[in-house]
């Protein structure tokens, strides 16, 4: 059993990376190509590699760091400088891309949670994917671009908080109120908790690590605060990501910051994040879905419309005209990393059933190809003004 688990993880890192790049040759971000490649490996093909406890206990290191980078890379004086433009497309792309959502799977299958759950999926979006397309245009420092780009950190803030409510409240022992309230004072508590330590102990024993001759542990250091982080989430009753997001965006603001960044990501990258996203395609059974057809193509097009109405509209609202405002809504349409988490841990938690998860791969895969050819029709077919600031 060891053996075989170890040559499972040494194909599935060979491979992933292998469909990374493979992913990038043809302008796709490598999270398609690892899922693309736990679907190959897993039952809907070769049925080749099996999702155990090991590989899940891995799988979940990957998502904290993934989230802990996430944190890391959040720009707290840029959102505060920028943030009256990016404030409405930001909005719009999570409130009515949550309200799509949530009708649309509480018309078509009737339960309240799964509708909540489908509605916070359908708010998050996948920056990376619209900056690649973004670089290749060289337009990423139009006004356009820093938009898309301020909405979407602005989206991840807010849909970290979405995520930690609705889970917090749908993970109470029962529906009655005081198990909602106790839900809510849990959540008080973890906010509480965390911002204190966080500005008075985490910070500042960081920003001092050199006077203790401790510089060469920094990122030791920063993974255990991931870690304590994650796990006073948990024992509050919270997603463990929220806590490992909000020890990036603390440990951010010291100036260990690009130092912890690098080592985070190196080590994520090269293995945790990988068998994550791996993982999720080995759960994936294309032949086992029961969700009809019609279900499919709408939780899709409802994802993809949501996100092109609200945020669309929010940049109509802030003063964009009707070509600026397709570019940056259509910047906000694809869903990766934290849609996959939060469908990921519902299904855990036993929030969902397997048909969402399968339709939100499937939503990330369609919405991750059709983001490039929407923001080139926008900046080529529709007019060449932009803004050059």
């Amino acid at each position: 059993m060891e053996s075989n688990l170890l040559i499972n993880l040494a194909i599935i890192i060979f491979a992933s990376k292998a469909f990374g790049a493979l992913s990038k040759k043809i302008k796709q971000p490598p999270v398609i190509g690892m899922l693309l490649l736990g679907i190959i490996l897993g039952p809907t093909v070769f049925d080749f590699i099996k999702s155990g406890e090991v590989i899940s206990w891995i799988a979940k290191i990957g998502v904290l760091l993934l989230l802990f980078e996430a944190g890391l890379e959040t720009d707290i004086k840029r959102i505060k400088d920028e943030s009256k433009q990016a404030l409405l497309p930001a909005l719009g792309g999570i409130i009515f891309p949550f309200i799509f959502g949530y009708i649309l799977t509480f018309i078509l299958i009737g339960d309240q949670t799964q509708s909540l759950i489908v509605g916070t999926i359908f708010t998050a979006t996948s920056v990376s994917i619209s900056v690649m397309s973004l670089l290749d245009m060289r337009k990423l420092k139009s006004m356009e671009g820093r938009c898309i780009v301020n909405s979407a950190i602005i989206d991840d803030i807010v849909g970290i908080l979405l995520l930690t409510f609705i889970f917090g409240t749908l993970t109470g022992s029962a529906d009655s109120g005081p198990a909602i309230s106790l839900s809510i004072l849990k959540i008080t508590i973890f906010f509480t908790v965390i911002i204190v330590v966080g500005l008075f102990v985490i910070r500042p024993f960081f920003l001092n690590l050199k006077k203790i001759l401790l510089d060469n542990v920094v990122i030791s250091l920063s993974i255990a605060v991931v870690l304590l982080f994650s796990w006073f989430a948990e024992l509050t009753g919270l997603a463990a990501i929220t806590g490992a997001y909000f020890a990036g965006l603390f440990l951010g603001q010291t100036h260990h910051k690009h130092s912890i960044k690098k080592g985070a990501s190196d080590l994520g990258k090269s293995f945790f994040v990988d068998v994550f996203f791996v993982n999720i395609g080995l759960q994936f059974n294309l032949f086992e879905i029961e969700a009809e057809p019609i279900f499919l193509i709408a939780f899709i097009v409802f994802s993809i419309v949501g996100k092109l109405i609200g945020s669309g509209l929010g940049a109509r609202i802030t003063g964009f005209d009707l070509t600026r405002s397709f570019r940056i809504s259509s910047g906000m349409i694809p869903r990766g990393e934290v849609a996959l988490i939060v469908a990921n841990m519902a299904l855990e938690r036993h929030l969902i059933n397997h048909d969402i998860l399968s339709a939100t791969i499937l939503m990330v895969i369609v919405s991750a190809f059709i983001t490039p050819f929407l923001l080139k029709y926008g900046f080529v077919k529709l007019g060449k003004s932009t803004f050059k600031k």
